[in-house]
């Protein structure tokens, strides 16, 4: 009895050794309304790899995290003032959640408020829109990269540039 019990067990934890693990694909929002203004290339032809999302508006209320699903975001703070438009390389403002499997999803450009700090969060504020960084102008930037190689199947096939969004708007998804 003994026997057969161990071998019933053997053959259910095998059984279970075949079943992948279930994917959580996370769903990427727009921040704040506004309008899609690059993605995979800035309007001049260069590559970009990413999406930027802008109200035209520096220090616009509430920019919230893109992903949907509570996730942790560890928040970077390299400016406190108000930036609109780029305060120089590796200045930005950002938060990133990185994957189990080293993937990064990054948010950048934004204010620093009272909002900005290191959380497990599901859409909460991270900040205001700005300009932080190498920015020409105050946007979100929303980006997946994995060891400076930058993913842009993400967001394939959801938005495109010139495209008018707001909060409820899906962006893309993250398998």
């Amino acid at each position: 009895m003994r026997n057969t019990m161990k071998m019933t067990l053997a053959a259910a934890l095998a059984s279970l050794a075949l079943v992948p693990a279930a994917v959580t694909a996370h769903t990427v929002k727009s921040p704040f309304p506004g309008t899609i203004t690059a993605t995979t290339y800035y309007p001049s032809g260069g590559y970009h790899g990413a999406i930027d999302v802008s109200s035209g508006r520096c220090n616009y209320w509430g920019a919230e995290t893109a992903v949907v699903g509570s996730v942790f975001w560890n928040v970077t703070i390299n400016t406190t003032g108000i930036v609109c438009n780029g305060n120089g390389y590796e200045n930005a403002n950002m938060a990133i959640h990185t994957w189990a499997d080293g993937w990064k999803f990054h948010q950048k450009h934004f204010i620093k408020t009272s909002d900005s700090y290191d959380r497990t969060c599901d859409r909460c504020q991270v900040g205001n829109e700005g300009g932080t960084g190498q920015a020409t102008g105050p946007h979100a930037h929303l980006m997946q990269e994995k060891n400076g190689t930058k993913d842009t199947s993400w967001y394939s096939g959801y938005t495109t540039q010139g495209e008018a969004v707001d909060r409820t708007e899906t962006l893309g998804v993250l398998d």
